[in-house]
């Protein structure tokens, strides 16, 4: 275990702020945490990096798959929860914001909610379809060679991907450091409102109803839980046309041309999620790149 700067601990474990001592005004930061590090050598931010943590997981899965002479074709559906307390060990990362520590080291439940790569629905289909036009076909099956060598023998294939966004958190500051916990990914806000209230619709310049939360006061643990927000929701169209042309007996040359999100529709990234911040709730990047086009030949033998 590495031992580092250590967090304050709420009288009687519950959720709140340090005693204020004799001669010690926490409206004005008199109270560093330097004197209060149990080994001050030691000026991480946090003073539990073992690996461990209590998470718990459930799902419905459904599958469905199909083949036939002219059709390959796989769907599955999940439905899940995953919740834990820790998604990762502190400092790896994780989906949003790259920080796993605990916001009260002395009282990892205070995280205990989703996990950090919890989707909640995901539904993946990926199929190949030979097209039915070409010599054999249903469609256009007397066409000669030449026309047939141009317009038969295509297969068209593709992964269909829908999943509910990654949960977040909503930060806030440590004032004057009396927690010392990190800015934007350590003190949660006071949570004071709905989320997502009735009426509310998500955009881009607002993901979620930004004055649910607010900056909690100094030596307090924000209120809100771990994860209660989720992100953009992920859709994405993978496509491609392929073809093999014949070259002799024992070669064979394939052709493909591929298609990544292929309806060129944005797909955006997390929301700030930082309180009073020049973006705050706001959405400012995509997390996958606009459509992608790509063509190979491939040379069997």
């Amino acid at each position: 275990m590495l031992l580092a700067a250590g967090a304050v601990s709420p009288p009687g474990g519950e959720q709140g702020s340090m005693r204020e001592g004799k001669g010690q005004a926490l409206s004005n930061g008199d109270c560093p945490v330097v004197t209060r590090r149990p080994y001050p050598n030691f000026t991480g931010v946090y003073i539990d990096s073992a690996f461990r943590g209590v998470s718990s997981y459930n799902a419905m899965n459904v599958k469905l798959e199909r083949r036939t002479s002219s059709l390959a074709l796989q769907a599955i559906y999940t439905w899940s929860k995953s919740l834990d307390n820790k998604s990762a060990a502190a400092g790896i990362g994780n989906a949003i914001v790259g920080w796993n520590g605990y916001m009260d080291n002395h009282n990892p439940s205070l995280d205990y909610g989703r996990s950090d790569f919890d989707v909640g629905q995901r539904f993946v289909t990926n199929f190949v379809y030979q097209l039915p036009f070409g010599r054999g076909q249903q469609y256009l099956s007397s066409i000669n060679k030449v026309a047939d060598g141009v317009i038969g023998g295509w297969r068209l294939g593709g992964i269909v991907t829908y999943q509910q966004g990654f949960p977040f958190s909503v930060y806030g500051a440590d004032p004057f450091g009396l927690l010392d916990v990190v800015f934007g990914t350590g003190n949660r806000t006071n949570q004071i409102g709905s989320v997502y209230p009735s009426g509310f619709n998500s955009t881009t310049g607002q993901w979620f109803n930004t004055s649910a939360f607010a900056q909690s006061a100094p030596a307090h643990y924000g209120t809100s839980g771990r994860n209660i927000a989720r992100g953009p929701d992920i859709s994405t169209w993978d496509m491609n046309i392929a073809k093999e042309f014949g070259l002799g007996e024992r070669m064979r040359l394939e052709f493909r041309a591929e298609a990544f999100n292929v309806w060129n529709k944005p797909q955006y990234g997390a929301p700030s999620t930082t309180i009073n911040t020049p973006t705050y709730g706001q959405i400012t990047g995509l997390s996958l790149s606009r459509r992608e086009i790509q063509f190979g030949l491939k040379l069997l033998f």
